[in-house]
Formats: structure tokens, C-alpha cells, sequence
């Protein structure tokens, strides 16, 4: 059982990645709700979320373990998204996740996650693909490692 509000954000995020929807719903708030800002989606409750992932077109594809940072460092494997970083306090945490789609792209996704009552109430979920550095750029930044590469 998760007892700080990090476990809680973890917990529900390893839920998500392994596709243990068991787990979503026992952390999701009755009133949960998931906005896509990009798209301008709001998914309402955790049988709505689990729709759209047991629908999904293609599945989705793993990328290996990283390290989660914020407080104490943590490992998680995940066969759906990877997760790189959790990392707030209180009631809001952010977590970074990496993931492979159907067609072979890599896509960052960052989401927002705000506790109710102990129970995830609302998350904002931005997707970001990752891409190569344009070369024009190239005399005035250095390349680094992307997170979980």
C-alpha cells in the first residue's frame, strides 16, 4: 500500500505502464480527469482511461528501465511507457516517461499529476516526439544523451 503522496504517483504510473488497470482505478479519485492540452481532450473517469488503452491502435512498445529522480532514487521496469523522472511534493508531481508507438517514433510524455484524498484526481499529459537537432543550431549548442537513452 502507498503511504506518501510520491508512492501514490509512482504506484499509479507503474499501473498505467504494466497495464494494471486494478491499480488505476483503486488510486484514481472518483472525479478523475485526464486533459490533453495539446489535442484539447478531457478523459472523466478511470473506465474512460482504460477505454482508450485497451483500444489503442497497435499497442504500445517498452523502452528498457530507467531511474526515477525526485527524493529518494527509485528503478522501474515497464513494459509500456519508461519512466525517467517523478519528482515533486505535496499534492503535485511531475512525471517523464519515454515511449515507443506503433510506427517506430519515440515520444516523450510528461504529465502533471495532482492528488485528492490521497487518490489521483487530475493529471494533465503532454506529448512531445523526439527529434534530431537541426544543424543550424549546431555551433552554439552541445549534443547530450536524451533521458533514457
Amino acid at each position: 500500500m502507498a503511504k506518501t503522496s510520491r508512492e501514490i504517483v509512482e504506484r499509479f504510473l507503474r499501473g498505467l505502464n504494466d497495464h494494471d488497470m486494478a491499480t488505476v482505478r483503486e488510486l484514481a479519485h472518483p472525479d478523475f480527469e485526464d486533459f490533453y492540452p495539446q489535442s484539447g481532450e478531457l478523459t472523466r473517469g478511470a473506465k474512460n482511461l482504460e477505454a482508450i488503452m485497451t483500444n489503442y491502435p497497435g499497442g504500445l512498445e517498452g523502452l528498457g528501465q530507467d531511474r526515477i529522480i525526485g527524493g529518494e532514487d527509485r528503478f522501474v521496469r515497464s513494459p509500456l511507457f519508461t519512466i525517467i523522472r517523478v519528482e515533486g511534493h505535496d499534492d503535485v508531481f511531475t512525471g517523464i516517461q519515454r515511449a515507443r508507438y506503433p510506427n517506430g517514433s519515440v515520444w516523450f510524455v510528461i504529465a502533471v499529476v495532482e492528488l485528492r484524498d490521497r487518490l489521483v484526481y487530475r493529471s494533465q499529459s503532454f506529448f512531445a516526439p523526439a527529434f534530431d537537432p537541426p544543424a543550424w543550431r549546431a555551433p552554439w549548442v552541445e549534443i547530450r544523451p536524451r533521458p533514457g537513452e
